[in-house]
């Protein structure tokens, strides 16, 4: 049996795709999900808070799914930005978001605005990191000018593609295209060496989304939780296993952060289509959330 709190993100999501942000009201939620109203307001104080937490979900898979791409591969090797960004579009259609930004981006109110902002500022500093990955220290301070640059091709692209064809369009065609069309500006603007996105002022916003530390401790406490819980309930002889070993190699002096990545997948997979998949998948993230801090301290 699933969480309540998942139901009601899963029932929302259907009923976004079906009528719409504005015409989707708390009790059409409500109704779909089963609940009461008090239910409701357990978890969410809105229908907006609501939508950030879709949202929310949303990005955590695709934090996930970019980094499971990542692991044992070269950080400079376009094409694997190319699968990394495949990955996370295809986890937007899954969740038909494009459809609900362009409603929400027409709506009037500040708060729906700001939700908006956040989640595509965090597409862009990911992409602003990964460009200084794949290009180097000498385009550092224009790789935020870059990555909207990007997304703003690949939507006017992608956009007008549908528009006049009416066909199907080929996601990893445009996305190279996209990529092209940074990489030939990326030159010009070093050559110039005039800076329309200062970064300093572009991290003082990324300041505001930096993630919390994640320390070992936390880890361990959350993992120690989650196998617990799993007691009480059936699972694959697999998904104990692993559980298991994370938490035998989190309890080490050091874990091992290559044994890490390489766990982490099978880990996640192995609680699909089980009550535990979305926990499972927020544990995912905060150990590719600690991996991270540790490879920026080494």
């Amino acid at each position: 049996m699933k969480d309540r709190k998942q139901v009601v993100i899963e029932s929302t999501i259907q009923l976004f795709t079906e009528k719409g942000y504005q015409h989707t009201s708390v009790q059409d939620i409500l109704d779909r999900a089963n609940i009461s109203k008090g239910t409701f307001y357990n978890y969410f104080s809105s229908k907006n808070e609501c939508l950030k937490a879709v949202l929310e979900q949303n990005r955590r898979e695709r934090d996930v799914l970019k980094e499971e791409i990542l692991v044992g591969q070269k950080m400079n090797d376009v094409e694997i930005l190319v699968d990394q960004l495949m990955a996370s579009l295809r986890i937007k259609e899954k969740y038909n978001l494009m459809p609900l930004f362009r409603e929400i981006s027409f709506l009037h109110d500040e708060e729906l605005q700001k939700i908006l902002a956040d989640h595509r500022f965090h597409e862009i500093t990911w992409l602003k990191n990964r460009l200084y990955d794949i290009y180097g220290e000498d385009g550092k301070p224009y790789y935020y000018e870059c990555a909207v640059i990007f997304f703003g091709t690949f939507q006017y692209l992608s956009f007008y593609w549908n528009l006049a064809t009416n066909t199907t369009i080929d996601i990893k065609k445009v996305i190279c295209r996209s990529l092209r069309y940074v990489e030939n500006f990326l030159p010009e603007m070093i050559a110039c060496g005039e800076v329309f996105l200062d970064p300093k002022d572009m991290y003082l916003i990324e300041s505001e989304f930096e993630n919390k530390m994640v320390t070992k401790d936390m880890i361990l406490e959350k993992l120690g939780k989650f196998d617990k819980n799993m007691s009480s309930v059936e699972l694959p002889q697999q998904s104990i296993e692993l559980t298991s070993l994370l938490l035998e190699e989190m309890g080490r002096e050091k874990p091992r952060i290559s044994v890490l990545e390489i766990m982490l997948k099978p880990f996640r997979n192995a609680f699909t289509d089980t009550i535990y998949t979305v926990e499972a998948e927020e544990i995912a993230n905060i150990f590719w959330l600690y991996i991270k801090m540790q490879k920026n301290r080494s």
